[in-house]
């Protein structure tokens, strides 16, 4: 049983769990997209490829949310940290996506993709300062729109049932760009356009969380996680509405940690599913969501 955003744990900066990480291998080098270990992957099934290639489109609005909350003081550690690990799961994804056997135009699309990701990470270098928060958040906008693309394409060269990857994965990113255009507007940026962007997140994540409960794929975990999934939402809203500004921000912060937990543990439950009619190969997979939490 969860507990409402107030009683929920903060992400907290962990000793711990940072030693964990860099024994895990989950924290890579800063330096390039690829190092011999990653090459050495076996390529990915078609459903895994969809899956990483949408984990993409929320590591760009992830990392924009993470650098406003530094610049609001929102768990500024914490964030700093969700910021670091976003930028090196950008690299290891491409890495990941290298090694999928991709047509000549998927492939244009991953290249296209890698350039918008590298340009995100550089302007995210440094400090974190207010007067960037413009040109982060228009990077973020032109990864998400190049790793869409990518995702599309990838999708488009898979069986029907593929879709519902896509669906699933782009949750993930629609909880993070609710909580990057709520923390641009609580940070001064443009309210009137954000408003917007924040809203349409909003009611796409419903529509889409209808049609996963509707789709054919399912199993009794994935029932359970959809489940979850509708009980968290109902928390990030009420974070979403609340009315004293520092406690929404910091409400904000971690139920949106926990949709994108949630949704990203649903995502690797369809891609279990979908192996089964597109196809599996020997993968050792890594998730990202799940590897925030920090240990009790």
């Amino acid at each position: 049983m969860f507990s409402s955003p107030k009683n929920h744990p903060s992400f907290q900066p962990q000793r711990r769990w940072l030693l964990k990480s860099c024994a895990s291998g989950v924290l890579l080098g800063a330096g390039g997209f690829g190092t011999a270990a990653w090459a050495a992957q076996s390529p990915l099934a078609l459903s895994t490829a969809i899956n990483r290639a949408g984990r993409l489109r929320a590591l760009s609005q992830r990392i924009t949310k993470a650098y406003t909350q530094v610049t609001l003081d929102v768990l500024p550690e914490r964030s700093l940290e969700v910021m670091a690990l976003g930028q090196n799961l950008v690299r290891t994804s491409l890495v990941e996506l290298g090694s999928a056997a991709l047509s000549a135009e998927v492939g244009s699309l991953l290249a296209v993709c890698r350039t918008e990701s590298e340009h995100l990470l550089s302007l995210a270098s440094g400090a974190p300062t207010a007067a960037r928060l413009g040109d982060i958040n228009k990077a973020a906008d032109q990864m998400l729109a190049s790793a869409d693309r990518l995702t599309g394409g990838l999708e488009g060269g898979g069986k029907a049932g593929a879709k519902i990857i896509n669906i699933a994965g782009r949750q993930r990113m629609l909880s993070q760009r609710i909580a990057k255009c709520f923390m641009l507007i609580e940070a001064g940026q443009d309210a009137s356009v954000l408003t917007k962007q924040l809203e349409t997140a909003r009611s796409e994540f419903v529509l889409a969380l209808d049609a996963l409960e509707a789709a054919p794929v399912s199993t009794r975990a994935i029932k359970d996680g959809l489940a979850l999934a509708r009980m968290q939402w109902v928390f990030f809203q009420s974070a979403l509405n609340g009315k004293d500004k520092a406690v929404a921000r910091r409400d904000v912060a971690t139920t949106s940690e926990r949709v994108l937990e949630v949704m990203d543990s649903l995502t690797g439950l369809y891609d279990a599913a979908l192996k089964e009619l597109l196809g599996n190969v020997a993968y050792s997979d890594t998730r990202y969501a799940g590897q925030f939490q920090p240990e009790g």
